[in-house]
């Protein structure tokens, strides 16, 4: 996994609330975006949301990581 792998994923799956929504702004699918949020998940060791079958949060260490990656997404365009 590349170490920019994933970030852009979970940006968008913070800031829309939905994986549905997130896979619409990147123009990928939905398996997509939760398989690449797995791996970052998985490569950080921590789980940076809680998913239930009708809603997705992210966690409070995933708001504190969403406050890091944003400027690097931001910086990235």
């Amino acid at each position: 996994m590349a170490n920019w792998e994933g970030i852009n994923e979970f940006v968008a799956v913070v800031e829309t609330q939905s994986f549905t929504a997130a896979a619409e702004r990147l123009s990928t699918s939905v398996a997509n975006i939760s398989r690449r949020v797995t791996a970052l998940e998985d490569k950080l060791a921590v789980k940076l949301f809680v998913r239930t079958t009708r809603k997705v949060s992210v966690t409070e260490v995933g708001a504190t990581y969403y406050q890091h990656c944003k400027p690097l997404v931001e910086g990235s365009c």
